[in-house]
């Protein structure tokens, strides 16, 4: 009888945590899949006030996500007073400093005159060569001990690269960005609602061939995984001084396949500047394949993700858009088609006025190779091969 007992004891036992395991793995199943909501084309704008005559108000009207750069405070105000209700968030280089380009080199005069651009930390005329200049460690250098530098297009100066590494340098942009959402003894609280953090890299590939003064070899780095590990120490830390009261979002630059969901959990969202067919139209289909995975998996943890396309005219707007038709969840999703490849200009295409309802499941391959989505008013279709979309909505073709 005792015996008896034990086993019936050892049984209810058994049962109990086999239905607490059911219990955690369906819980957590519903917790983390919210219910469908309807999906339409939410518009991103970035990072200069248009110069192609679209108004705040029409701004407001049409964006669903908005980056701007410091002194962009009147039109953002503008935009606000237009109704715009959504989030604006503060463009900010993330590890790039406007210097002037007598500074390569550590031993080398600095001309504090130097007037450099406000998209980045030292914004002020004279704080490079105060604050930046006399802290060699806090840059990244090449093979010959210069220190790495980009000469952007209409810039006076060059823009040195930092490194992500150093405490120095993650201190005061800590500093930088802390004062721009709350404010200091300096100067009050710029008012934006987060922050966007520019070329936020996963590997040492620009660095080492496409910098003005490449060679070969950062100095601070022998590979990608120590690089990878010097900016997730500069995330974690920006996110636990900023999050969760200021959103962080950041463009990701995708030199390689590995080390993205290494950074997502400091991060509220991401941007992926050549959305679905790369800089040149040349992205293979496996690889479209590959980011529809990837922003997925962003979605999935509930994060934004704003897919840019880089197009030299409206002729790639089918395929990109049902491209982020396939993956777009009502909620997180942004795109932005950058015709020309200038984000000065916002172009209205009533393509992305269309409107599908709920998703009625994830997307599919079909047997001829091509993937569709079905949702409640239509469906979407994109091939990869021929780079092409058709987009039906309610059994009438909206693109192909």
């Amino acid at each position: 009888m005792q015996t008896r007992n034990g086993q019936h004891a050892r049984w209810r036992v058994f049962l109990s945590i086999l239905l607490i395991g059911v219990c955690i793995t369906s819980c957590a199943a519903s917790a983390s899949s919210a219910p469908a909501a309807p999906v339409r084309v939410q518009e991103a704008y970035f990072y200069k006030p248009p110069r192609d005559g679209t108004s705040a108000k029409a701004l407001a009207a049409r964006a669903d996500l908005i980056i701007l750069t410091r002194t962009d405070e009147p039109f953002r105000d503008a935009v606000r007073a237009a109704g715009y209700p959504g989030t604006i968030l503060q463009y900010m280089l993330a590890a790039e400093v406007s210097g002037p380009v007598d500074a390569v080199r550590a031993d080398a005069s600095c001309n504090p005159d130097h007037r450099p651009w406000r998209n980045q930390a030292a914004f002020r005329v004279g704080e490079f060569c105060a604050l930046i200049h006399p802290n060699d460690d806090w840059f990244l250098h090449n093979s010959q001990g210069e220190r790495l530098y980009t000469n952007w297009p209409g810039h006076t100066g060059y823009f040195y690269h930092m490194n992500p590494a150093s405490p120095g340098w993650r201190a005061f942009l800590i500093a930088r960005l802390r004062q721009a959402l709350e404010g200091d003894n300096q100067e009050p609280a710029l008012g934006y609602d987060g922050i966007f953090l520019d070329n936020v890299a996963l590997s040492l590939w620009k660095l080492r061939r496409q910098v003005n003064n490449s060679d070969g070899v950062v100095r601070e780095f022998a590979s990608d995984e120590a690089y990878r590990a010097a900016w997730i120490g500069l995330l974690t830390e920006v996110s636990d001084a900023l999050r969760p009261k200021w959103p962080v979002w950041a463009n990701l630059i995708v030199d390689s396949g590995s080390g993205w969901n290494d950074y997502l959990p400091y991060l509220d969202g991401v941007m992926v500047e050549a959305f679905a067919t790369g800089w040149r139209n040349d992205v293979p289909p496996d690889a479209w394949e590959r980011g529809l995975t990837q922003a997925e998996e962003v979605l999935r943890q509930e994060k934004g993700y704003l897919a840019v396309v880089q197009a030299g005219d409206s002729s790639l707007l089918p395929f990109t858009l049902a491209s982020y038709l396939l993956i777009a969840d009502g909620r997180h999703a942004f795109f932005r088609y950058a015709e020309r490849k200038d984000y000065a200009i916002f172009p209205h295409y009533p393509l992305l006025d269309i409107s599908l309802g709920v998703p009625k499941g994830p997307r599919y391959r079909q047997n001829d190779g091509t993937w569709r989505r079905d949702f409640a008013h239509g469906y979407v279709v994109a091939d990869p091969v021929a780079r092409s979309g058709e987009i039906v909505v309610e059994g009438r073709r909206g693109a192909d």
